[in-house]
């Protein structure tokens, strides 16, 4: 072969060559594509799923939001579970060790302080243990479906996280299922009652002398009432609750605001800024509000008459602001309550209580609001030197007596509450 053949087949197999390798890059390319391809068809599936899957938890969950918000079912089930979780906190908090204590002379003081005393729930049983009350108290009226508990605020609780003293606020909350209302009845704590098994004085006294029972006892020797449950609430407890809410509107004079923006009733002072009218108050400036007596309010009401119209006012509110609050709020609202009082409502019948509530409120139902004693039925007297409030008590029992049981029946003529109404809130 000479070296021009030579020379033309070292080109056809440099050509070769040459081709061979970018026919394998083109190959190599083809693969490369085709499985980027592969990976992002693959990639693109699996992102469908995904979206299919997101998009069907956000219709569950959606579903699920509705059925327990927009169904009696559900809002049973909402509520069954937010107690059930408020009562497993309140039971866990009271399983906590007692804080040590060291003793000096003879005598322990506690070591240690809480920085906010922890309530302990009462003794859980099916409601009141009837067969520890007196005869009195067993025949008082009740009847089914008609739901009286006890609500008592207390300024603080003991180290020993025990409620004790006199009671600043005394209200009977109402279900009647019966007559599908809601009432609220304040008793004015100066009221001059017989305790039972010790003697006449403010009503106030009855839980600090006997606790719950003797409360129970006097309100059944004195209007005939069977109560069903309680719940002993303290001024933390009141100003988190309405802190859960988002705070609550307050309608307030010229005299009330200056009165609060310069006395120490509301304790923090970078909250005394409340003005004439319409106050959208924190928790901290609601209770200020609820614990004055030496203002008139509104109605014109002033001392006792005038606080207990605050606390009612202030109730009103806190129920209109539940009736528009979204699941969350209200099941944080619960665990605040629930986690922090000290009851002897049975966890069932907390809930059972609670759903009642919230179906009558979502059916438009007013939270409708009564005091003892009416006005025009007392007058002060100071026995001992002690100023007291003594009334009419067939009069007053008989307004009670039909606020509660009998559709909430206007008392007697001129003994309305002054500026509002005895029967309903309008």
């Amino acid at each position: 072969m000479n070296k021009e053949d030579e020379f033309m087949k070292e080109v056809r197999n440099s050509l070769a060559k040459q081709v061979g390798e970018e026919m394998g890059k083109n190959t190599k390319a083809q693969e490369h594509r085709q499985g980027q391809s592969g990976k992002k068809r693959k990639k693109k599936k699996g992102m469908n799923i995904f979206l299919k899957i997101l998009i069907f938890l956000i219709v569950v969950l959606l579903a699920g939001g509705a059925f327990l918000t927009l169904t009696k079912p559900g809002r049973k089930i909402m509520t069954g579970l937010a107690v059930k979780y408020a009562y497993w906190r309140m039971e866990k908090t009271n399983e906590k060790p007692n804080k040590p204590v060291k003793e000096v002379s003879g005598s322990a003081i506690d070591t240690e302080k809480e920085e906010e005393p922890e309530l302990k729930v009462g003794e859980i049983t099916d409601n009141i243990d009837i067969s520890k009350m007196s005869d009195t108290f067993k025949n008082a009226l009740h009847e089914d479906g008609v739901y009286n508990i006890l609500l008592l605020g207390v300024e603080a609780i003991g180290s020993n996280g025990v409620a004790s003293g006199r009671t600043d606020s005394i209200m009977i909350a109402t279900i009647n299922t019966k007559q599908k209302t809601l009432g609220l009845t304040s008793i004015m704590r100066d009221s001059y009652v017989n305790i039972p098994g010790y003697y006449s004085t403010k009503i106030n006294a009855a839980f600090g002398k006997g606790g719950i029972n003797t409360v129970y006892e006097t309100i059944a020797e004195t209007y005939g009432i069977r109560l069903d449950g309680s719940a002993v609430v303290s001024f933390e407890t009141f100003q988190k609750v309405i802190d859960d809410l988002g705070g609550v509107d307050i309608e307030i004079t010229a005299g009330e605001a200056q009165y609060l923006n310069t006395k120490n009733y509301i304790s923090k002072k970078s909250n005394r800024t409340l003005k004439p009218g319409v106050n959208h108050m924190n928790g901290n400036q609601a209770l200020g509000y609820a614990r004055v007596r030496y203002e008139a309010t509104l109605d014109g009401s002033i001392d006792d008459f005038g606080r207990t119209s605050r606390h009612r006012r202030i109730m009103g509110a806190i129920f209109k602001e539940v009736k528009k609050s979204n699941p969350i709020t209200l099941v944080k609202m619960l665990d605040t309550i629930f986690s922090q009082i000290q009851t002897d409502i049975k966890k069932d019948n907390a809930s059972s209580y609670l759903a009642e509530v919230l179906e009558l409120s979502i059916d438009g139902v007013p939270l409708d609001n009564l005091r003892i004693p009416l006005d025009g039925t007392c007058h002060e007297e100071k026995p001992n030197g002690m100023s007291v409030v003594v009334f009419d008590l067939p009069k007053n029992k008989e307004a009670l007596t039909n606020f509660i049981f009998a559709s909430h029946k206007e008392p007697a003529s001129g003994s309305a509450i002054k500026g509002e109404s005895a029967t309903k809130n309008k």
